[in-house]
């Protein structure tokens, strides 16, 4: 008898036997090949989220400036999150039936097919067709948080998604304004997809060395490629693709200077309804749907998580957005000094997305975390508004607080969810998480974003005018004196030159640039209170998955490269079933 035989036997007779307390459970051991498989997995993130996004958001105007184009830098991060959220679920229920490997690899050449085509840019536009590309590759690549998990025992899956923040925080997302701005100043804004390109290669290859998972994770080996491929739901994929791809591109053009209201509005009207009309379809006709209603059918289990990272989302979507913009109109002017400003902010998902999840299967009580971070994300992002302008370094601090609570309960999502939606559905779940927390972020940038600007345009102009002509300015000058004010406040130098104004004009009006923009970012903030409260109430109805967070481990490799093992289908089944098995009689 075989090794792998004698293993399966060994599992088969664990099976008839009466499971132990949880406290004894046996513990399944990670094979190298298998560590190897998670690590190369975890920096994928790296060249698709840190260095195709967090980077060149930090530098946008300079990426502007050097190709002489400014009114198209917001299609660089926008078109990147559009393909994100679209490639989500579709990339996640594709790698339920082909198997995430060559799902996987093929998000990361195309993430190094859009870092190439952003490095060797002329134009904005089409640094932002490799941004959207990039963005398309990255939400593919999200397949690696399923993948991540079901290879790890219950209990470490918060490690292993701990991993994968900690490779884009440290130390790109966590400096990434520093960073950026030095490339852009000390070399060129195109090293921030060069660093995209080397991470690519080392990180394509090793994924293609170790990285083995079940090729049938739907167990249907009796059926050729070919036949799955036929069976797709098309029509619900093209639905869904269509619906969201239109309602976030309309979503996207409110963060323009100027926009038609009409083309918004038909393009967020449509979209909706498209996209609501994939569920429905997918609900109710295909055989197959990509999207099966009975796992909607889960909500404390799934369900309810759409909801909280689709409000979580919004909110920290806005603040990320704004807060730089806020730092700017309201501290500093100096780009080395937003950078620094930002710091806590920009580590914040070190804290949320790397240590607290690493902590979870000893912390535990995953709904109560939850909650715990639902609270501290409403509370602390609404106490924004009690610091600005004045107290710049609440402003820094409390920030960190309210920042890492999304990729907390982002990464408490995941675990809880993965626990219970059914193994051969895992991708789609996953893709779905990211699509709604994704879609939950544009929504929120659009509508926060648009409050911030409504309130500036009433604000600014009267209140330089008073302050102005409060202070001895004529107010025949007025006109001339706004456009100075605002040049003065975002570090345009002599920006005063031909307005004739006094030290005290200039110190009065700064104040007045800076108290407008305060008022309108607390209104911001205010306004994100009640869809925290909403995010909070959905909370206490999750299922707690904590006494699943146990040894067991999902799937196992197909083949374990380093030790030449390999596993037949049915053996891994025996292997899986045993898992099964014994979390069944614990839950």
């Amino acid at each position: 008898m075989s090794g792998q035989e004698q293993e399966v036997s060994s599992s088969n007779s664990q099976n008839d036997a009466v499971a132990p307390p949880q406290s004894e459970d046996p513990t399944e051991k990670v094979s190298i090949s298998t560590i190897m498989a998670i690590v190369f997995m975890g920096l994928s993130y790296v060249p698709a989220v840190a260095c195709g996004l967090v980077l060149v958001v930090g530098i946008l105007a300079q990426i502007g400036q050097a190709l002489d184009d400014m009114d198209n830098i917001g299609w660089i991060p926008g078109g990147w999150s559009v393909a994100s959220a679209v490639s989500f679920a579709i990339a996640g229920g594709l790698s339920d039936i082909f198997g995430r490997r060559y799902v996987l690899i093929w998000g990361q050449v195309m993430v190094l097919i859009g870092a190439i085509v952003g490095a060797t840019a002329q134009t904005t536009l089409i640094v932002a067709c490799g941004s959207t590309i990039i963005g398309f590759g990255a939400g593919v690549i999200f397949v690696s948080y399923p993948g991540i998990t079901e290879l790890l025992p219950n209990k470490y899956r918060g490690i292993g998604l701990g991993w994968t923040e900690f490779c884009m925080n440290i130390p790109w997302a966590g400096f990434s304004v520093l960073i950026a701005n030095e490339l852009a100043l000390n070399a060129s804004w195109r090293w921030c997809y060069y660093i995209a390109i080397i991470y690519s290669v080392p990180v394509i290859v090793g994924t293609a060395i170790f990285y083995f998972p079940p090729s049938h994770p739907r167990h249907d080996y009796d059926k050729s490629r070919w036949q799955e491929f036929k069976e797709l739901d098309f029509i619900g994929l093209a639905l869904f693709t269509i619906g969201l791809t239109v309602f976030l591109v309309g979503l996207t053009y409110l963060g323009k200077s100027s926009y038609s209201v009409a083309l918004v509005a038909a393009c967020v009207t449509i979209g909706a309804l498209i996209f609501i009309g994939s569920f429905i379809y997918d609900f109710t006709i295909p055989k197959n749907p990509i999207f099966p209603y009975h796992l909607f059918a889960m909500f404390k289990e799934f369900t309810v998580h759409l909801i909280i990272l689709f409000i979580a989302g919004m909110i920290w979507q806005a603040v990320a957005t704004l807060a730089p913009q806020a730092t700017l109109y309201m501290y500093t002017n100096k780009p080395v000094d937003i950078g620094i400003t930002q710091i806590p902010c920009n580590l914040s998902g070190v804290i949320g997305g790397w240590i607290l999840p690493s902590l979870v299967h000893k912390i535990k009580h995953v709904r109560q975390q939850i909650i715990l971070a639902l609270v501290i994300q409403a509370v602390f992002t609404a106490c924004y508004a009690a610091v600005i302008p004045e107290h710049k370094y609440a402003w820094m601090i409390f920030q960190m607080f309210g920042q890492c609570c999304f990729t907390w309960v982002t990464s408490l999502a995941y675990i809880a969810s993965g626990l219970f939606v059914p193994q051969e559905e895992l991708g789609v779940s996953a893709g779905l998480i990211g699509t709604f927390r994704s879609a939950g972020g544009s929504v929120g940038n659009a509508i926060f974003s648009t409050i911030a600007t409504s309130i500036t345009n009433k604000q600014l102009g009267t209140r330089i005018a008073a302050a102005a002509i409060g202070a001895g300015y004529p107010p025949a000058g007025v006109g001339v004196l706004i456009p100075a004010v605002i040049q003065n406040a975002v570090g345009v130098p002599f920006a005063f030159a031909k307005t004739n104004a006094t030290a005290a004009v200039i110190e009065a009006t700064g104040a007045a640039f800076k108290e407008s923009y305060a008022y309108a970012f607390r209104r911001v903030f205010l306004a994100t209170l009640p869809f925290g409260i909403i995010g909070l109430i959905a909370a206490f109805f999750v299922k707690d998955p904590s006494h699943l967070l146990n040894n067991h481990i999902a799937i196992h490799q197909e083949r374990d490269v380093l030790t030449g093992q390999r596993f037949n289908p049915e053996e891994l089944e025996q292997l899986e079933h045993r898992s099964e098995a014994v979390d069944a009689k614990q839950g």
